[in-house]
Formats: structure tokens, sequence, C-alpha cells
């Protein structure tokens, strides 16, 4: 798109409302200096005007403005957003200003797209553009960039807006102590599919739907004959959607992933729901056909050699694709030579190729339980990218020293090839470690070393904690299925002595990549954890400390040392995994960022994810620029520096989302299979502890991580909700955190992934 196409574009999204500059690049498709330059020449030739205050672009009026007959833009502006809403006669009062030229006013910015008159509400209020969160009971919360408090939207003011959609909103006051605000139109949809049943009413005049299996977007889409594309009543589908201007959906089957009765079929429904497909493009399956099985001889040359070492891989029983391998020895001097080689697979995945768009488009690797959507095709995944034992692999490495205090002496990052001595599994090194001499005898030739990872991971990790690191405690569950796909044991994950050793030697790569990165200037996709915000944290303290827990009275701000403290008295506690989770939630979410921000929870000031490219996306970023700025600079060195720093924002943003969008999903598998799991324990009584508390009703965990909701409306009275406590009461009994209960399952549905309690004797008094 040429300047002048850019302009008129600009001006075109200018005429309904005042826009900033990303959510016009976004909505053009443009690069930040391309509408940077557009802007600049549109402001130069007073065409549009740039807001200060609110950081938003908005066309120029037509019309100069007279001088006389009207109220001070910035001064209406800055009272609104202050106090968010007012009526007209309580604005007219607060500023102190003839009526009738703030009503000009107030019409002018109406005009602009800056503030917004709701007739129904009788208020006028500053327009945000916001992503909205809808909940399973039909209201919903937006998010608006820079702020932190939400903003609470009944399902009245919701009109046809749905789950992820990016929308203007208008606050609209206070809703039972929640910012309220309602929909003014929708800016950006976040559905283009459904996932659903198709379905047929009438037989004279049949009309076609799709009903949606889709928990986030629980909507009926129409579909006309002629869209139905060869489906069969009955069959899970996948549709195009359109919206209309009323709240119909009209929508175009695309393909039919199979039958309700299919094995399997419901997490192929929740993965297409989230967007992960198995299939990659056309384009990348042309691409494999020229990437090697083997690594050739002239790939190797150039490259450190490390394949008499007896470098190995430590992974799960069952894992398929080997990022990294590691080698360790005792040096002269009493240090560490820590090596950390990784998979190199930004030797074959070339930056703008197929086979790099449709990792980017994916992100990351999904883990769900009968399967794994990979970020690149298995034959790299599980093949030439896997640093399975045996044969030769590429690598990227960082050559660590490290003293027996835990400092990092010297380091050097290169590229290298191995070859693995052995592929071993988290249980036979946990087996080793506890001198189980038959695992020993076979492994007889890499004993010695395993004996010393254990002595530097346990270095490394005290090291950690004595600055604060912190190591929250969960516990992780995984599933075994029946041959159609229903659940038939839940067993928990065991952390171990070997998990935590490579889990310690890949934090010290990250870090010392970061730190490399950081101090030569380089651009770097950094993954940072902000700090929580004290208020919050505060609040958590005080909530643990009324489960009559001795918890540290801190005026000031809580460094992660107090919070690290608090989690060892609590290590014996009847309810210290909740205490867990109540800190880890207090936290801010880590993210990826072009920034070096540091990461809180690991008290790291530098820290990037480099190990896993296989399956994320920003360790395979980061490899790139690693060898393309550092180890291979060309003398268009500083041109690709500020290339990498032009883009770098929008693609941590999208890897970050990315990331958050694996984890709903497999969460929504998980939540699938363990109402699916409790589906043959309907009206069964289970020991269960009260794990969380909310305005609406209490959720409750039994056995094997299984949490269901004990709803108020299903309990005897009137139950009041005590958020300082973390309580509930009726009056007559009150629930508090950690209490434990007897409860039985009254509903269990897996298309709705929802499991619901009854606390025992309840419906007795009902």
């Amino acid at each position: 798109m040429d300047k002048r196409k850019i302009k008129e574009e600009i001006k075109k999204n200018l005429k309904s409302y005042a826009l900033s500059k990303d959510l016009l690049a976004k909505a053009l498709n443009l690069s930040d200096d391309e509408i940077e330059d557009a802007l600049n020449d549109l402001l130069k030739d007073g065409q549009i005007k740039y807001l200060d205050n609110l950081e938003l672009y908005k066309l120029s009026p037509k019309k100069k403005e007279k001088s006389f007959g009207m109220v001070d833009k910035e001064q209406v502006i800055e009272k609104i957003r202050d106090y968010h809403i007012y009526k007209f006669s309580t604005l007219s009062k607060v500023l102190n200003v003839n009526p009738k030229e703030l009503k000009a006013t107030l019409k002018c910015l109406e005009d602009e797209g800056i503030i917004y008159y709701s007739p129904f509400y009788d208020i006028y209020s500053i327009l945000k553009v916001a992503t909205l969160d809808v909940k399973e009971r039909g209201y919903a919360f937006a998010k608006v960039e820079g702020e932190e408090e939400e903003y609470y939207i009944s399902p009245d003011d919701l009109g046809n807006a749905y789950d992820k959609d990016i929308c203007h909103i208008f606050p609209t006051g206070y809703d039972d102590k929640l910012k309220g605000a309602a929909v003014k139109d929708i800016i950006e949809r976040s559905h283009t599919k459904v996932i659903g049943r198709l379905q047929v009413k009438g037989k004279k005049y049949p009309k076609y739907k799709v009903e949606s299996v889709m928990n986030s977007f629980p909507v009926t889409v129409d579909v006309s004959k002629e869209d139905l594309n060869g489906a069969y009543i009955g069959a899970i589908v996948s549709c195009d959607i359109e919206y209309t201007k009323g709240y119909s959906i009209k929508g175009k089957i695309t393909e039919v992933l199979g039958s309700p009765d299919d094995p399997g079929i419901e997490i192929s429904e929740i993965a297409l729901e989230y967007g992960f497909k198995m299939p990659f493009s056309p384009e990348t399956d042309e691409e494999l056909k020229t990437i090697p099985d083997m690594v050739k001889n002239e790939e190797i040359y150039g490259r450190r050699d490390f394949r008499n070492l007896a470098t190995i891989t430590i992974d799960g029983d069952d894992s398929k694709d080997f990022d990294d391998a590691v080698y360790l020895e005792k040096l002269d001097n009493g240090n560490y030579n820590l090596q950390v080689h990784i998979a190199d697979v930004s030797h074959y995945v070339l930056e703008g190729n197929p086979l790099d768009l449709d990792a980017y488009s994916r992100g990351t690797s999904v883990y769900l339980a009968d399967r794994v959507i990979p970020m690149i095709p298995h034959k790299l995944s599980n093949g030439i990218c896997s640093l399975n034992e045996g044969v030769d692999r590429l690598v990227l490495s960082c050559l660590m020293e490290i003293d027996p205090k835990g400092k990092l002496i010297n380091y050097e990052i290169v590229e290298g090839v191995i070859n693995s001595h052995h592929r071993m599994t988290y249980t036979n090194v946990n087996k080793m470690i506890e001198g189980n001499e038959e695992v020993i005898k076979e492994y007889s030739d890499i004993y010695p070393m395993i004996l010393d990872m254990v002595e530097l991971s346990q270095i490394l990790r005290g090291i950690r904690h004595k600055k604060g690191g912190i190591e929250f405690e969960s516990e992780e569950y995984k599933f075994e299925l029946n041959k159609d796909g229903s659940p038939k044991e839940i067993h928990k994950r065991v952390q171990d002595t070997a998990e935590k050793l490579i889990e310690d030697f890949m934090l010290e790569a990250n870090q010392t990549v970061a730190y490399h990165m950081s101090i030569m200037n380089l651009p770097c996709e950094y993954r940072i954890h902000e700090k929580p915000d004290q208020e919050k944290l505060h609040n958590t303290f005080n909530q643990i400390a009324s489960m009559k827990i001795s918890v540290k009275n801190i005026q000031n701000d809580i460094h992660p040392k107090e919070i690290q403290q608090l989690l060892e008295n609590v290590k014996d506690h009847p309810n210290h995994l909740i205490i867990n989770t109540m800190l880890l939630r207090s936290m801010m979410k880590a993210k990826y960022s072009s920034e070096c921000l540091g990461h809180y929870g690991l008290a790291m000031n530098y820290y990037c994810h480099f190990t896993s490219p296989i399956r994320r996306y920003p360790d395979l970023m980061v490899h790139r620029m690693i060898k393309k700025l550092f180890l291979h600079p060309s003398e268009t060195l500083d041109r690709d520096i500020r290339r990498y720093q032009a883009i770098l924002p929008d693609i941590a943003f999208k890897n970050s989302k990315s990331e958050r969008n694996a984890v709903d999903c497999e969460r929504a598998v998980n939540d699938m299979l363990y109402a699916w799991y409790m589906e043959s324990h309907i009206a069964e009584v289970f020991p269960a502890t009260i794990t969380s508390i909310t305005p609406f009703g209490m959720f409750a965990e039994i056995n094997n991580g299984i949490e269901g909701l004990i709803a108020y409306r299903d309990m005897n009275g009137y139950f009041d909700y005590n958020e300082h406590t973390m309580s509930a009461s009726n009056g007559r009994i009150t629930y508090h955190l950690g209490d434990k209960v007897n409860v039985k399952v009254i509903y269990a549905n897996r298309l709705e992934r929802k499991i619901d309690f009854r606390i025992e004797g309840e419906e007795d008094e009902l």
C-alpha cells in the first residue's frame, strides 16, 4: 500500500472514533515505521490531531471552531475521565459553565468519537477500548490496556459481543462495588469459526443449524443447504461464520471432523476451539521434502565438535522430542564445566519460510491428554532436530564455568554438533541417585557425572533461594485413557531430584544467554515477570492471616524473600497447597517482552527462554538473534538490529498470547476429562477441602485434583461472602478456606466441562 493510500485509510478509520497508533496499525496491517510516517505527515498537514492525555489520534474538524460558545475540550475530557461518568446537569454544575456551551462541546467530542452519550443511562463517559472475558453465566469483565481494575458488564449490556471480542465500552457507574460498563460497538471479533454439531429442524422446510460445542462461544449458527458441503446430520463440523447486523450468525461448513462417537473427538473439538490444528499448510509439506533426515558433513564444518563427550538427554519416559542435552565435568580448579546443548532448530526453520510461518502462527506445542499438537512437524520435532541417542545433531550450546559457590566465572555461546550417548529418563536418573545398583551398573559410565550434576544443582538452587527465588508448590495430574477416549485413571505427576536438576541447568543457561544479549546491547526476546501489585499482595497476606496462620506484619513493599519465608513456614500446614495457590494468583503473569525487566519469581535480573526451540517460538527467535547478530554479524548489522528492535514488541505480544491460549486449551481438555470422569460418580459422596470462596459459591477439591462448584443457590439460607476473611456465612454456619467437608456430586457434564457439588446434608434442609 502506497503512502497516499495509507493516509486515506487512516482518515477513513478516524471518521467515527479517535484511535491509538497501535490500533490503527493493527487494523490496517501496517508496520510501526509505516504508521508512524503516515501519522506524522497527517499531523504536519493539520488533517489529524493528537490527544496527549488520551494517547489517541482524531480527525481535525472540517470547520474552524469558534472560540465563543464552546467549553475547553481538555477540561471536559479530564473531568469525565477522572470520575468516569456524568449526567449533563451534574457536569454543568461541576465545571461551572454555560449549559448551552457545554452541550455544544459535548456534541463535538461525541462526533469525534472521544466520548459517548448513552440515552438509556442518560450519562456521558469516555469511550474505552477493551477485551471481553465473558463468563459462563452470561456476564463479562472488560480489560482496558493500562488499567488495573476491570469493568463489569451485565448480560443486558453485552449486546451481541462475545468472549475475547475487542470492543468500545463506556463506563456506567458502579454495580455492587464493581466498576460497571456497557458495550457500544465491536471493533474486532475474536471468533471467525465455530466447532459444533450439525442439526436440522423441520421436515417440509428444513433449517440447518450448527450447535456450538465451544464453551467459550456457545452460539447457534444458521447454515443454508448450499453451504453444507456434504456434511451429514449429527456430524461434528467446523464452519466459517459471518456476523449479521442483528443477533444471528450465518455459517458455511468447511470441514467434517467426525462423529460424536469417534474416540478422541472431544479433545479434537477443544483443540480446534482454541485454534490448534494438526495438519500443517501445503506449503510447509512441500518445504519438508527439502529437509534432510540426517546431518550432512558439510553442515558440521565450522562448528565446535562435542561428539566425543558423554552428553546425555534426561526427559520423561514417554517423551519423543528432545530439545536439550547436558554434559558436566569437574575441572582441576574445583569449578564445574556445565554444557547445555540445545537443538539448532533455526538451522532448518528459516525466517519467513512456510515452516516458520506455521510455527509463528502456532507459537507453541500443545500437550493434551492423548496427543501433542507440535509447533513444527514431526519430521523435525521428533527427527532431525530432536537430540536422539546415537545420532549426530546440530546444536546451539551455552558453555558455563561455575565455581563451587554457584558463581558464573566464564561462559561461551557457540554452534556445535553432538552425539547423545544416552537417552536417560527421569525415572532411571532418580533410581541412580537413590542408589539402585542395577541401574547404576547399566549406566556406570555416567554415574559419577550424575552425582556431580546433583551436587551442582543443589548449589544453583541454594543461590537462587538466597536471592529470593520463589518456589511455588502445586500438584499436577495426568490422565490414563480408555480406547474410546474416556478417562480411566488419574495419576499424580511427581517432580523428583532429576526433574529439578534439569530445571536448574536450563534456568542457568536461560539466564546466561539473557545476560549476554543485554550486556552486548543486542535485541532479545526476554521472559519477564514483573513485580506484583502490592495492594493485591497485602490483601492476600491478610487473607492468609485470617486462616490463623502467623504472617509477618509488613507495612512497606513485600519482598520475594518474605513470600519465600511464608511458604517455608506453611510447608507442613494441612492447607499449604491452598496458600501456595493464593500467593501464586496474587502474582503478575510472566510474559515475553523486548525489554529486559527481570524475573521477579526467579529473582533474576536477566532471563529469556533459550532451551526449548522445538516447542516454543520465543526460543527459536532468541536462537536466530544470537546467530544473526552475535555469531554471524554481517555488514548489515546495524540495519538488522533496527529491524529486530522494530518487530520484537509485536512478536513478543503474539507469543505471550499464544502461550496463554495453549494453557487455556490444556486446561479446557483437563476440565472436560475431569467432568467425564465424574459423570459415572453422580450421587456419590467424597471427602473434600474448600479451596476457593467467591461471591457466587465455593470450590472444593476431592481426590486426584478434581474440583467442583458448591453454589450458594444449592445451599440452605442466604450466604454472605467476606472477601477479607475469605469466608462465606449464612449466620448459622461459616465456611472458611481449607475447611474439610463431605460433598455429594450432583452434576457433571463433559460438554459443559462442569462439575457441581453439594455439601452432604444440605439437601435435607432445602
